[in-house]
């Protein structure tokens, strides 16, 4: 299954003219919304949130789900889910697996253009080679589709972001599979925006764990 670290659409092929102006109106719209809620991310210290991830297939519905805790602080983060705790100074990335006593070190280097690096790049990742549109509202909610330039290797052809429009707060996304086969959906809960963090949050620390085997893949 994709986790959350796995991240990252409608293209109206109507009449010319008015298809293109309409997606000008609905492309303003839009940039002006992510730019808020990019806005609002970008200016906590830090903040905390849990995360359920679905995995939904178009022939067999749901297949399965995580729950995921996370902690961000600009681009450095801590996640918990299924047994492991990932930790990111920007520097480097461990991740500790408690089952099997084991933390695998890596070099961060990369994370800032990747899709599948900091988490908070979600917030972020609109900026650069993703074309953007205003789908429409419900329940108080802006829904705005991604897209991918063609550029881009990845294996997603639509990000679907909610975002509450009183606070700017992305409540849900979800990400559609190439192929349209895979769906999964990412539902932000508990999110608190008061949270005091220090450096050790997302540092393994290897001398307080001397019974963990360290591999250094650095």
């Amino acid at each position: 299954m994709v986790t959350t670290k796995k991240y990252i659409s409608l293209i109206l092929s109507i009449l010319f003219i008015s298809t293109q102006s309409l997606f000008a109106q609905q492309d303003e719209k839009a940039k002006k919304i992510l730019d808020e809620m990019s806005s609002f991310y970008q200016g906590l210290d830090a903040f905390s949130a849990d995360v359920h991830q679905e995995a939904i297939s178009t022939s067999e519905g749901k297949l399965g789900d995580i729950d995921m805790k996370a902690i961000i602080s600009g681009n450095k983060y801590q996640l918990q889910l299924d047994g492991q705790t990932i930790y990111s100074d920007t520097k480097d990335v461990y991740r500790y697996d408690q089952e099997m006593e084991e933390v695998t070190i890596e070099s961060a280097e990369g994370d800032e253009e990747s899709l599948t690096g900091s988490p908070s790049q979600i917030y972020t990742l609109y900026k650069k080679n993703f074309k953007y549109l205003h789908a429409g509202k419900e329940n108080g909610l802006d829904i705005i589709d991604l897209s991918p330039d063609k550029s881009l290797d990845i294996n997603f052809f639509r990000i679907r972001m909610y975002i509450k429009s009183s606070t700017k707060e992305l409540v849900k996304w979800e990400m559609y599979e190439k192929g349209n086969l895979m769906k999964y959906v990412y539902v932000i809960n508990n999110f608190n925006k008061n949270v005091s963090v220090s450096d050790s949050d997302f540092k393994f620390n290897t001398a307080s764990h001397p019974d963990v085997e360290v591999v250094d893949l650095r």
